[in-house]
């Protein structure tokens, strides 16, 4: 299968988007793919950096736009229109001379400039055009579409895409490097102590407004343990290393400064707290149960960061002089952020769900995906409330809409206790809930919209939540005349070990 990707980073841009098609295109390889890049030659380019990786990388020029094109600018401009370095035409025109050579089975573009009037001019030049996106801000002319941003919805799409466009969205899609998922359990076994050694900093492979200088000003101005080490890391097109450098010899902490890293997901499974920009890393530490101060660097950040703090996920710091007041009695929040945000991603996306869809299979599960509720759930938690969902509850009692308010929003600030969404399909089908999550045994408990009852989502909901937490314990309360509960419980691995009036007490043990 031939793949090629359109992708640049600059200065403007960052690096993001060639390290997330780097990603995928590593995963397509393994599977015997072969891969090729179309990238412009932008100031802070990467494009040495993926031929170093062994692919064939077609440079499009800086070109000055042609004269009629000046003249007559292209009509409905895009917000990033500037990133393309030309007008959509004239880099459709370029990819032509390359495409209709390879005619690959699959285009994948990850470009904020470029929408459905470039994709319509390459159409008869590719078989398949993927489209990777976190704005949803234009239309596309594409047979699949990926969004990774933390809780995107289907509705943002519905009237940017053809309808029979095939639509991945939420963060469960993130495109990580193998080595995340590889570090994973380690790193969320070492946080069962919470503790601050290390604060990693990372703000992005440019950061040319040297945002890392700022923090690390601040930080010099509080009060942190003596024996606590900062780790900074910098791209090595970051125009500010020099700079950094100095400021981080005359910090009183102990603070090293890597450029270029190639092992980002040990030095973030070894550190205790990051604090970073709302990018793609987020999904990194994510997969890792960082617990993370984010930045917003970038307006296409903003969705992901207020996302995931109504989730309670991370801390959001929107002024930089506020990140002193965050520092606070952090470590207290940390047990609760990491598990939640552990949630979010387990860095399978590419090599895993991903790639199924581009290589053709026989059949593609949908996966159950357990999203950490935010404050807009709370009615619809509330309506899952009926006479037959509690009918087997301690209270079969359905509680008043004041009292369910109060309930929520005490659960949502509890650091024991974590509530999420059960979705399938992008459809919400239930929710599940985590008890004592700070201590030895956790219990487990869910409601499946009767609706949705007959077709396993119970089962597959416990069997993921169970996988949580790796050297977790769960209990779980069934009642007597619950038989169907019994039988899910005990059939994933839960063993009776007792009772109490008319409920009985279940145990699974990953110790």
């Amino acid at each position: 299968m031939r793949v090629v990707f359109r992708v640049d980073a600059s200065l403007q841009m960052g690096t993001g988007h060639v390290m997330r098609c780097l990603t995928l295109a590593d995963a397509l390889q393994k599977q015997g793919s072969e891969i090729s890049f179309i990238c412009r030659e932008h100031k802070g380019n990467l494009i040495k950096y993926i031929e170093k990786k062994g692919y064939v990388v077609y440079r499009l020029d800086i070109l000055v736009s042609e004269k009629e094109e000046v003249n007559q600018p292209e009509i409905n401009p895009l917000a990033h229109a500037s990133w393309l370095g030309v007008t959509q035409r004239e880099d459709a025109h370029a990819c032509e001379l390359i495409l209709k050579n390879i005619n690959p089975d699959w285009l994948i573009v990850d470009h904020y400039a470029i929408d459905c009037r470039w994709q319509n001019q390459l159409k008869k030049y590719i078989k398949k055009l993927m489209v990777i996106d976190d704005l949803a801000d234009r239309k596309h002319e594409c047979d699949l579409l990926l969004d990774q941003t933390f809780g995107r919805k289907e509705d943002s799409y519905n009237k940017l895409v053809p309808r029979d466009c095939k639509l991945l969205l939420g963060s469960q899609y993130a495109l990580l490097r193998p080595e995340f998922s590889q570090w994973r359990k380690y790193s969320l076994q070492r946080r069962a102590v919470p503790e601050l050694k290390n604060i990693l900093i990372s703000m992005g492979g440019i950061d040319q407004a040297n945002v890392t200088g700022q923090i690390l000003h601040i930080l010099k101005t509080c009060i942190l343990p003596k024996d606590l080490t900062l780790t900074v890391i910098v791209g090595a097109a970051s125009p500010n290393i020099e700079v950094i450098k100095k400021i981080a010899k005359a910090m009183p902490n102990k603070t090293e400064v890597k450029v270029n890293v190639d092992n980002m997901a040990k030095l973030m499974a070894n550190a205790d707290l990051a604090i970073g920009a709302a990018g793609a890393t987020t999904w990194e530490r994510c997969c890792l149960g960082l617990p993370s101060i984010q930045i917003v660097v970038a307006d296409n950040q903003m969705l992901i960061a207020k996302n995931l703090r109504e989730s309670n996920i991370i801390q959001y710091v929107e002024n930089l002089t506020d990140l002193q007041f965050q520092l606070k009695d952090i470590v207290k929040k940390f047990k609760k952020m990491s598990f939640l945000s552990s949630t979010v991603t387990n860095g399978c996306g590419s090599e895993g769900i991903v790639c199924d869809y581009l290589i053709p299979h026989e059949s593609i599960d949908e996966d159950i995906i357990l999203k950490p509720v935010d404050v807009d759930d709370c009615k619809y938690i509330y309506d899952l409330q009926t006479e037959d969902t509690r009918k087997y509850s301690r209270n079969p009692s359905k509680p008043l809409w004041e009292e369910h308010v109060k309930w929520f929003k005490q659960t949502m600030d509890a650091e024991s206790s974590v509530l999420f969404i059960i979705f399938l399909e992008q459809q919400a089908v239930g929710v599940l809930r985590l008890d004592n999550i700070d201590k030895k045994e956790m219990e487990i408990s869910i409601i499946v919209s009767p609706e949705y009852s007959g077709l396993g989502i119970a089962k597959r909901t416990l069997n993921k939540a169970v996988k949580l937490q790796p050297k977790g314990c769960f209990k779980a309360t069934v009642h007597k005349e619950n038989i169907p509960s019994q039988y899910v419980f005990e059939k994933i691995g839960f063993s009776r070990v007792g009772e109490s009036g008319n409920f009985l007490q279940y145990v699974l043990s990953n110790c």
